[in-house]
């Protein structure tokens, strides 16, 4: 089976599972745009805020993934299943962390600026919302273990099947259907709360099961040399640590756009929430494809084999480049349309048609970036890729917000020209590390 044929096996399950996840934002988005601009933006602060303090999780899990490719591809597959329960308890304790800091925000939005109007929404989403962090961490290790075996179709039919449950029991609880309370932006946090909660039973039953079969299957020499627990969390946060301080630098930076667009005034921050909240869905064919390449290049490399995880690349960028430039034509096109689906104000629909114009330009560079992280990922080149992240979206995206956006008067629109320059340095300097990193050494061909 050649790489792009695997790419595509591998990736379809993992998209059709993350725009699960995404559509969960798309549907809150959507049902509380009905209570106005200022729940629709109380909603966005949070969501950001939100992922700011999921960021440092979802990046060590990748850590469980990339680990676990590469124990398949040294013929450990055992040794996954031990990574998997490691990540799932430091997600679940760092969650639990979360859960605490965010009781009350309301604090931290007044002295960030934002706009009064949106405060009390923000704060009662964020509180309710985040009742689920213990379950929606702990989920994501299973969710990236289950990748790296190459199983992405199980994370998949569990995430659509909790997204239609959410949609309904959030419109039940933020509106009061069904027999339920009316209960405004909290309803649509504790819906999303309780659905991470259940699809995190699901997946834990699905490995214990997955773990018996593999044990049973294994040979005396396998079992007896698994790796210890104590081992395993080492390796995960060794690898995974730096791209989690790299996704939360990156969403400190969207955080702070976000408080910098949220001082200019409640349309520039709504309208920002739905064009990010879209073009999340954009993202994902080329987020999968990265994720399907970080595991079918640890599985190379694990075999030693750098030729076979330059093929996987090349295949992975003809693949996210295809896609998100269609994206980009669409968003060029339609965007009007786009917007007018979320909100009938004719000031949130005007900005947030700008903003799909910008996001159509970068949308075949973010390509490049984003599957060039993954291929670094994969590889377990992460400190230098971190670097990079970080550094590359400091100093374009909350630049941009404030010097475009606040000082020049372009608002909005003046924080994603910043993703313009960010996916064009990302996508440069990730490319230089890939082609020319000292980590292409260790894979060399010896001889």
């Amino acid at each position: 089976m050649g790489p792009t044929r695997e790419l595509v096996q591998l990736a379809w399950p993992i998209a059709a599972a993350m725009l699960g996840e995404t559509a969960i934002g798309l549907v809150d988005t959507k049902l509380v745009g009905g209570l106005g601009p200022g729940a629709l933006g109380g909603v966005g602060i949070a969501t950001t805020l939100m992922f700011l303090g999921y960021s440092v999780v979802f990046g060590i899990m990748r850590g469980v993934k990339v680990r676990t490719a590469h124990a398949i591809g040294e013929g450990r597959p055992l040794d996954g299943y031990v990574y998997a329960r490691s990540g799932v308890l430091m997600g679940a304790l760092i969650g639990v962390a979360i859960m605490l800091a965010c009781r009350d925000v309301s604090g931290v939005l007044r002295a960030l600026g934002t706009d009064p109007s949106i405060v009390p929404f923000a704060t009662d989403f964020l509180a309710a919302i985040t009742l689920g962090a213990p379950p929606t961490c702990a989920l994501a290790a299973l969710i990236q273990h289950r990748q790296a075996i190459g199983d992405s179709r199980t994370p998949m039919v569990i995430g659509i099947a909790g997204n239609v449950f959410n949609g309904l029991f959030a419109w039940g609880l933020i509106y009061g259907h069904f027999g339920l309370p009316a209960c405004g932006v909290r309803g649509g946090g504790w819906a999303t709360a309780t659905t991470e909660t259940l699809e995190l039973a699901v997946m834990a039953v699905m490995l214990v099961r997955s773990e018996r079969r593999a044990r049973a299957n294994a040979s005396s020499g396998e079992t007896s040399r698994i790796l210890t627990f104590r081992r395993a969390t080492r390796d995960v946060i060794d690898l995974g640590l730096p791209t989690g301080l790299q996704f939360a630098a990156e969403m400190l930076a969207f955080t702070t756009m976000t408080a910098i667009l949220g001082a200019i005034g409640k349309d520039e921050i709504a309208s920002h929430q739905i064009a990010l909240t879209v073009i999340r869905v954009s993202f994902l064919p080329g987020v999968a494809v990265s994720e399907a390449g970080s595991v079918l290049i640890g599985q190379a490399l694990g075999k030693r084999r750098l030729d076979e995880a330059d093929a996987v690349l090349k295949s992975a960028l003809k693949i996210a480049v295809g896609f998100m430039a269609c994206w980009g034509l669409f968003f060029a096109l339609g965007g009007g349309l786009v917007a007018e689906f979320f909100s009938k104000d004719e000031a949130v629909v005007t900005i947030t048609r700008r903003l799909l114009v910008v996001a159509a330009v970068f949308q075949v560079l973010d390509a490049v970036s984003i599957v060039f992280r993954g291929a670094l990922r994969g590889a377990k080149d992460v400190r230098v890729a971190a670097m990079i992240g970080i550094g590359v979206i400091w100093l374009c995206v909350p630049t941009g917000a404030y010097f475009l956006g606040r000082v020049c008067g372009l608002g909005a629109v003046g924080g994603w020209i910043g993703f313009v320059g960010e996916t064009t340095f990302g996508a440069a300097l990730y490319w230089w590390r890939w082609t020319r990193g000292a980590w292409r050494r260790e894979y060399a061909p010896r001889g």
